[in-house]
């Protein structure tokens, strides 16, 4: 089982979360945002793919990120 708590408790300051499960090989990592998430705060997903696949141990070809709707 991966934990996410790194990873979540990174992205809680700015009013985001991760829900992160296992679906097999492949990692879903729902990134979520609070009523008052800094729109500027949210790094592109290109680096949070990076930093999430450091955090929980998962190549960055195996997660499937998903980002809030804008």
């Amino acid at each position: 089982m991966i934990d996410a708590t790194v990873l979540r408790a990174s992205l809680q300051p700015d009013g985001y979360d991760a829900e992160v499960t296992e679906a097999g090989e492949r990692v879903r990592v729902r990134i979520t945002a609070g009523p008052d998430a800094c729109a500027d705060c949210l790094a592109p997903e290109p680096v949070l793919r990076g930093v999430a696949a450091d955090l929980l141990g998962v190549p960055e070809d195996k997660i499937d990120l998903s980002y809030p709707d804008k």
